[in-house]
């Protein structure tokens, strides 16, 4: 009686292993094709998710839909319908007719891959009527122009524009790689605009003269202080004085301003700090008028 339980039981474990063995090599199989299955069943979703916005007519038994598309892109639809009768063998010629409506149509903003992320900033605060001027085309240049107003350092604009240029050279194949996650995803959709955010932070520092938080006497300061160190020891402030004439003896300035940028003598001036925030306030107070004048151009020119 032992003897034939025992042998029950093997002939158990063995079915058990046979059966785990069989499931490994389905699942083995299935793994392989697991990808492929996936992106079937989205495309089959997608397509009938759209056909279930179309009204069936039961007399001609075709699929009747009304929809919104670009006047240029008439021709690439008529195409894309041809071509899916081909492929699907269908004896039904697709059909594409214009209709008169007076509904207002929806806004269509036409985009490539270096505008996108432009618009798509844009279309976070609010979407454009029909026919209303599109400010994306002016944030081209107006957003990085501002954001480097307000970073101007030209060390750190140059590392921020070499990495967007790394991406805007190795797109495609960046692009291929879908496993970036969610954080580098929106980094490489923004290349564009960290590329021209570099670029215009390059040129606002050297005009601050900050590369990495320094100033560099790229031309040679115009400034010639003539203090020796016993005049250092005694005063506690001293001031550089301005005066050109060639009746001036120990003139301190050269009688021109440093060609491009802040004087790097500034570097040495105790009240450095105040000048260059008096400077940037000015400057951006100017910059934020004109640009809420444009705005208000804008909004005349949709208004009329």
């Amino acid at each position: 009686m032992a003897i034939e339980v025992m042998g029950q039981i093997q002939d158990l474990e063995t079915v058990l292993t046979q059966t785990r063995q069989h499931r490994q090599r389905i699942l083995e199989t299935a793994a392989k094709n697991l990808r492929t299955w996936f992106i079937r069943v989205r495309k089959i979703k997608a397509i009938y998710h759209t056909l279930n916005l179309f009204n069936l007519d039961v007399t001609t038994k075709c699929m009747v839909g009304e929809c919104w598309c670009a006047v240029n892109d008439v021709d690439k639809i008529n195409l894309a319908l041809r071509r899916g009768m081909e492929r699907s063998n269908s004896t039904l010629q697709p059909i594409l007719n214009g209709i008169v409506t007076t509904e207002n149509p929806p806004t269509y903003h036409r985009t490539n891959k270096f505008t996108y992320a432009f618009q798509s900033i844009i279309d976070a605060y609010g979407v454009a009527r029909y026919r209303e001027v599109n400010p994306a085309l002016f944030t081209v240049i107006t957003f990085p122009f501002l954001f480097a107003v307000m970073f101007g350092d030209a060390g750190h604009g140059l590392l921020m524009f070499l990495f967007a240029l790394w991406m805007v050279v190795c797109e495609r194949k960046l692009s291929a790689n879908k496993s970036g996650g969610e954080i580098w995803n929106i980094f490489f959709n923004g290349r564009y605009i960290i590329l021209l955010m570099g670029l215009f932070s390059i040129y606002t520092g050297l005009i601050y003269n900050d590369i990495f938080s320094l100033s560099a006497n790229i031309f040679g300061s115009s400034w010639y202080p003539t203090y020796d160190n016993s005049a250092l020891s005694k005063e506690v402030r001293l001031q550089l004085e301005p005066r050109t004439s060639v009746n001036v003896s120990d003139r301190m300035y050269a009688g021109y301003p440093y060609p491009f940028g802040l004087d790097p003598v500034w570097q040495l001036s105790g009240n450095k700090i105040m000048l260059t925030n008096s400077i940037k306030m000015k400057m951006s107070v100017v910059l934020g008028v004109l640009h809420m004048l444009l705005g208000i151009s804008l909004g005349a020119f949709n208004y009329r």
